[in-house]
């Protein structure tokens, strides 16, 4: 009898503890701190970069510079860092689970979406309860200004990768969107529609919107590390220059940097910060400094960017990628190797034979076991920057004609690109109006044409994505000189995909070497309309059920935000 006595209490303890481990949210503070896993550590940079013109297939013919200065095709015979950069250079839906792969992504963005969820709705149930203190009720604000802005973040990344470029409020219906996730999942199993693209962007805007009023920074320990509030401002920017209300982008950017053209309040990076780190961690750390007035919001990521990229694997940024961004002559820098680049930490394979990574992405690793020497490699975003943030106001100006004050952003920018040590000074000159409309001519003839070429972009077909949106021959220079300098300013992080996507830009990839000749295997260009411009989602997203990025709708879809459980899924029309 004892003895049963005693199992009966060890049961009863037992079945007293709580089954898991997750947080229980019994007040506002405890909401507050959920939210510090409300913000994915999947790092879209690699999917981003792959996809777009920043990397190329050593594999594939290209020229070199030989020794003595002969100029000759080449080719070479190196590995992929795994199958999945195969797929996503072809632009091809990926069949791995990888840490840097579109189905970690959508996985991970779609978990730190269910933690904000799960904060809002306790935070609900919290302050419905109406025994909050002044002090909460002040707190519970800022927590919910925070997590409406991260839902809001998470799904514009989720549908400027895995569906078509924002068109207008119109053509967007007719492209598939994204599920988008208000409240946590109750069901095992739960079947979502897509929706469409534009009323998916109305619902980030709504959370935005909803959310920026109320946030606080007072209650970060680290706030760079967190939506603060000049974080969520460049988010609004990012958001409205996409959809191209430019009238907002001003205003918002006007809220970071100041309302002066050309002048940034509060500074830009000093590079010269970058003197004697001579040691790739010390490099690193001067990118990543939450002191810097550049960063506004830092993300740790889960990633092997770094090694893939780095250490002479197939796909890098080399070739015409290479000259296009670190590598060549720009406008006002008189160095092959853009001076900055040069100045703040670049990893060179080989001579430059294989590629270049700027150290401003790279690896901090995460050490579980230093005995084995094993643990988990991490990469730092910087995920919203002062500098993106003026050159999106510099491209707001230029689309609204007030090319006096795009002008005095872009060379605010450039300007603060000379801010080095001494010794870069002699290798840059001034960037003028002149300068900009000669640089980024469309004459072939033009003796700096051909360090220009790769950033002179056709906006044929942005009227096809919407009647309004047309890019005038006056607009053309600064606008070239414009993404140029994002490029520069987004390498690695992904964003040169969203930018070639939301101009309708149509750019090709090579693959291989065919056999016999001095010719590409295959290549595979991605036109203004190619449905791969969305990337393709999960394939077992697709085997439960989600339609494909690959569908094109023949009428709107506005059933993003309805949740079907199980039991009445069969009754679904899957389009």
């Amino acid at each position: 009898m004892l003895g049963g006595l005693a199992f009966t209490t060890s049961c009863s303890d037992f079945l007293d503890t709580a089954p898991d481990t997750r947080t229980e949210i019994t007040d506002v503070e405890s909401a507050r701190m959920l939210l510090v896993d409300a913000y994915a550590a999947a790092n879209y940079g690699v999917v981003g970069e792959m996809y777009s013109d920043n990397i190329v297939d050593n594999n594939s013919p290209h020229e070199v510079e030989l020794q003595g200065g002969k100029i000759d095709t080449v080719y070479y015979n190196l590995a992929e860092w795994d199958k999945m950069y195969n797929e996503l250079f072809a632009f091809e839906p990926t069949t791995l689970a990888t840490s840097d792969s579109p189905a970690n992504i959508w996985s991970d963005f779609y978990r730190a979406i269910a933690v904000v969820n799960h904060a809002l709705e306790n935070l609900d149930r919290i302050e419905a309860e109406g025994n909050l203190s002044a002090e909460d009720q002040a707190k519970a604000k800022a927590v919910r200004g925070e997590a409406l802005v991260s839902r809001a973040y998470h799904h514009f990344i989720l549908v400027n990768l895995f569906s078509q470029a924002y068109k207008n409020p119109e053509a967007s219906k007719l492209d598939i969107g994204i599920p988008y996730m208000t409240v946590p999942e109750t069901e095992l199993v739960v079947h979502y529609d897509r929706g469409n693209v534009a009323d998916t962007y109305k619902k980030i805007e709504e959370d935005l919107l909803a959310g920026l009023p109320l946030i606080n920074d007072s209650y970060y320990k680290v706030p760079k590390y967190h939506f603060n509030k000049n974080a969520a401002y460049a988010f609004a920017v990012r958001y409205y220059l996409f959809t191209r209300n430019y009238d907002k982008v001003i205003e918002y950017a006007n809220k970071v940097l100041g309302d002066t053209p050309g002048v940034v309040s509060g500074g830009l990076r000093d590079y010269r910060g970058f003197e004697g780190k001579n040691l790739v961690d010390d490099a690193i750390n001067e990118w990543i400094d939450v002191l810097s007035p550049s960063n506004l919001m830092l993300q740790i990521t889960y990633s092997t960017q770094l090694r893939a990229f780095a250490t002479g694997c197939r796909y890098a940024l080399n070739h015409e990628a290479a000259k296009g961004t670190v590598n060549n002559f720009g406008p006002t820098w008189n160095l092959s190797i853009h001076p900055t680049f040069l100045s703040t930490g670049l990893l060179v394979n080989g001579k430059a034979d294989y590629g270049m990574m700027s150290l401003k992405i790279g690896e901090k690793f995460e050490y579980t076991d230093k005995t084995s020497g094993i643990g988990y490699p991490h990469a730092i975003r910087m995920e919203f920057t002062k500098e993106e943030v003026l050159l999106s106001r510099a491209e707001a100006y230029i689309m609204k004609n007030d090319f006096t004050s795009a002008f005095l952003d872009l060379k605010a920018w450039d300007d603060n690109m000379k801010n080095l040590p001494q010794s870069y000074a002699n290798y840059f000159s001034d960037l003028t109006e002149d300068v900009i409309k000669s640089f980024y001519s469309y004459d072939e003839k033009g003796s700096r044409y051909d360090y220009a070429k790769y950033n002179i972009l056709n906006y044929d077909n942005t009227s096809k994505m919407s009647p309004d949106f047309v890019v005038t021959e006056e607009q053309k220079p600064y606008l070239n000189c414009c993404l140029h300098f994002r490029r520069l300013e987004t390498i690695h992080n992904g964003m040169r995909f969203f930018d070639l996507k939301r101009y309708a830009i149509e750019w090709t990839h090579e693959i291989g070497k065919a056999s016999g000749v001095r010719k590409p295997a295959r290549t595979e260009t991605l036109t203004w309309d190619d449905v791969r411009r969305a990337v393709e989602v999960p394939q077992d997203a697709i085997a439960m059920g989600l339609a494909s990025s690959y569908t094109k709708l023949t009428e709107p879809d506005n059933s993003a935000y309805v949740l079907v459980s199980k039991d009445n899924a069969e009754e679904l029309n899957v389009k």
